[in-house]
């Protein structure tokens, strides 16, 4: 489903003036057939209107326009009732999986003129929305906060599992033993939380109103997961950071399906490791450039951040760097020079602790 799609889908979403309007004809056992075209008047031989009404929209006219037969048009924003009793002539020769007429014109509509077209059903009680190529059955608001739920938990799994990693990776880094197994694991894992992350946001998307806790709940738990891997993709990537494309490289990783991400070894690949089995990958020690503990640790910009990275180049050689070397670096004042050294300490401090 395309971003352009989820957001024609918030037109319709619980809580919308729409969607009261379609759920007050779903309650009467009614059906409708509803098109966002505002152009309509260009292509009177496929839209034969009944009534012309240029009226604002409400869920009441909604529902007693849909008494009668033929399409409701609506502006694009469902902000207007353009027309009403339209007779939908869409090409026939445009391919349809529909079987019911009310459908099969809809779905045409929508491809015809890439138009958002919502078809409800009296018969099976269902609204089934069309944009383009595209075509969703709207779940109900049980089964679909059952849905949420349910990612809701898995998600908190895999980012406590990620938080554990990270935090052994912190010790780890300063120490020079972080393995590529190790980066991929903690990759694999973020990358999981994020496809539940997406997926659970198409739902609340859905939902609309009625999902708002959960999105809260969502959000909450998702802060900061994104940017901690862009930093770890720059930290671990295989060559120059000036060389790292990260959403790129992010975007191929959310890409791949979960027995790739489970191999590990695509995870590699993408990082520009040439490795051919998995017993390579816990072999091959791997050094950070520093962006995370320099960004996350030590607050500083992210500008001035690769200023230091392209300076020193690891982690262990800005690890070595005394207050006046760091000062060298452009963007790098005593303050944040004694930022950066508090951080580093701390780091190896909780190594200690945690020894």
């Amino acid at each position: 489903m395309t971003e352009e799609f989820l957001n024609k889908l918030k037109l319709i979403a619980p809580g919308t003036p729409i969607r009261q309007g379609v759920d007050d004809i779903l309650n009467a056992h009614g059906g409708a057939l509803i098109v966002f075209a505002e152009d309509y008047r260009k292509h009177p031989l496929v839209f034969q209107v009944g009534f012309h009404l240029e009226e604002s929209f409400s869920p009441q006219r909604l529902y007693e326009l849909a008494k009668m037969d033929g399409a409701i048009i609506l502006d694009d924003e469902g902000e207007k009732i353009l027309a009403a009793n339209v007779h939908l002539m869409p090409d026939p020769s445009i391919p349809s999986s529909e079987t019911g007429t009310r459908h099969r014109s809809a779905e045409r509509v929508a491809r015809q003129f890439s138009k958002l077209v919502v078809a409800i059903s009296r018969r099976r009680k269902t609204i089934t929305v069309y944009y383009g190529n595209e075509k969703h059955v709207i779940g109900d608001v049980i089964s679909l906060m059952s849905k949420v739920n349910q990612a809701l938990n898995t998600y908190e799994k895999y980012r406590q599992s990620f938080d554990k990693f990270l935090l052994q990776m912190d010790v780890a880094e300063l120490e020079g033993s972080v393995t590529l197994k190790e980066v991929c694991e903690i990759l694999e894992r973020a990358v999981l939380a994020m496809k539940i992350e997406e997926e659970a946001r198409r739902y609340l998307i859905e939902l609309g109103t009625e999902g708002r806790l959960s999105k809260m709940t969502l959000d909450e738990m998702s802060e900061g997961l994104e940017d901690t891997v862009d930093l770890l993709i720059l930290d671990y990537y295989n060559g120059s950071p000036d060389e790292c494309d990260v959403t790129a490289v992010k975007k191929q990783l959310l890409a791949l399906s979960e027995k790739d991400l489970l191999g590990l070894l695509s995870i590699a690949r993408i990082l520009n490791y040439e490795v051919n089995t998995s017993q390579q990958l816990g072999d091959v020690i791997v050094e950070s450039h520093g962006f995370r503990i320099l960004r996350r640790d030590s607050k500083i910009p992210m500008n001035i951040v690769a200023n230091v990275v392209k300076a020193f180049g690891t982690l262990g050689k800005i690890s070595q760097a005394s207050v006046d070397q760091l000062k060298k670096v452009e963007g790098i004042g005593e303050t944040r020079a004694a930022a950066i050294r508090r951080a580093i300490e701390m780091r190896r401090r909780q190594g200690n602790i945690q020894g």
